[in-house]
C-alpha cells in the first residue's frame, strides 16, 4: 500500500495571502497613503489624479485673484488721490474768484497747474502688468477666476488724466476763468467718485471669487485625501491581524514538515529493521 505525504498547499496559500496583506498594511502605514501604485485602486487613483489637477488649478486661480485685488486696490488709492486733488483745485478756483489782485490769482494758477500735473502723474503711474490703466493706455484687464478657460472676469478702467476728465484747459488766472473752472470741476469730482465706487465693487467681487477658490481648494483637497490617505488605525489593525495569520500559517507549514520528516524516519527505520 502506498503512503503519501501531502504538501500543505492550504497553509502555504494562507501564508502567502497573509504576507501580502501584512506587506500592504505596512506600506500604507509607512507612506500614509492608501494608494501607493495604480494596482491598489485604479479607479480611485484616476479620480485622485483629476482632483489633484483641480487643486492645482484653483490654487493658481487664487493667486491670480489675489494679484488682481492688489492692483485694483492700487487703482482705488490712485482715484482717491485724484479726487482729493480735484477738491483742492475747486477750493483754489474759489480763492481765485475772490482774490484781490491778479498777483494773487497768478499764485493760485501756479498751484492749480501743479495739481493738474499731479493728476497726470498719478494716472500714468498707475499700472497693471506694466501698462497704465488710468491715462487711456489700457482700458481693461482680464482676470482668470475659475479653472475653465472661459472662467474670466474683465475689469474696465477709465481715463482719469486731466484730458480724460476734460479739465486740461481749465484756468483760474482771472476771475472769469476761475468762476468757469469752479463750476466745471463738479463733473470730474462726481465722475471720479463714481469710478471709485465701481473699482470698489471690482474689489468686493474679486474677494468673493477668491473665497470661492479657497473653498474649492479645501473641499477638493478633502476629497483627494479621502481617496489617497490611509486609515492608520485600520491599517495597524490589519497589520496585526495579518501577522497573526502569518504566524499561524508558518506554524502549520512547519508542523506538517515535522510530521512528514517523522513519517519518513519511521519508514526508513522499519526497512532497516
Amino acid at each position: 500500500m502506498a503512503i503519501g505525504i501531502n504538501t500543505p498547499y492550504g497553509a502555504l496559500n494562507a501564508l502567502r495571502v497573509a504576507s501580502v496583506d501584512a506587506s500592504r498594511a505596512s506600506e500604507r502605514i509607512s507612506s500614509g497613503l492608501r494608494i501607493n501604485r495604480s494596482s491598489d485602486d485604479p479607479a480611485g487613483l484616476s479620480l485622485a489624479t483629476t482632483l489633484a489637477t483641480e487643486i492645482g488649478g484653483y490654487t493658481q486661480v487664487k493667486s491670480s485673484i489675489t494679484s488682481a485685488i492688489s492692483k485694483v486696490e492700487q487703482v482705488s488709492d490712485s482715484l482717491t488721490s485724484i479726487s482729493s486733488i480735484l477738491s483742492s483745485m475747486k477750493s483754489l478756483a474759489l480763492s481765485s474768484i475772490s482774490a484781490s489782485s491778479d498777483t494773487d490769482r497768478a499764485v493760485h494758477q501756479t498751484a492749480f497747474a501743479s495739481y493738474m500735473a499731479d493728476i497726470n502723474t498719478i494716472a500714468s503711474s498707475t499700472t497693471i502688468k506694466g501698462s497704465s490703466v488710468l491715462d487711456g493706455t489700457t482700458s481693461s484687464i482680464t482676470v482668470q477666476v475659475g479653472i475653465e478657460t472661459t472662467d474670466t472676469k474683465t475689469l474696465t478702467f477709465f481715463n482719469s488724466s486731466s484730458s480724460g476728465l476734460s479739465i486740461s484747459n481749465l484756468s483760474i488766472g482771472t476771475a472769469a476763468t476761475a468762476a468757469a473752472a469752479y463750476a466745471a470741476l463738479d463733473t470730474p469730482i462726481d465722475t471720479t467718485a463714481s469710478r471709485i465706487a465701481t473699482v470698489g465693487a471690482y474689489e468686493s467681487g474679486l474677494g468673493y471669487l477668491g473665497d470661492f477658490a479657497d473653498s474649492m481648494v479645501l473641499n477638493t483637497t478633502e476629497g483627494y485625501d479621502n481617496i489617497m490617505s490611509a486609515d492608520l488605525a485600520q491599517e495597524t489593525a490589519n497589520l496585526a491581524a495579518a501577522e497573526i495569520r502569518q504566524s499561524a500559517s508558518t506554524s502549520m507549514v512547519a508542523q506538517t514538515n515535522t510530521l512528514s520528516k517523522e513519517l519518513v524516519d519511521f519508514l526508513l527505520q522499519s526497512v532497516t529493521d
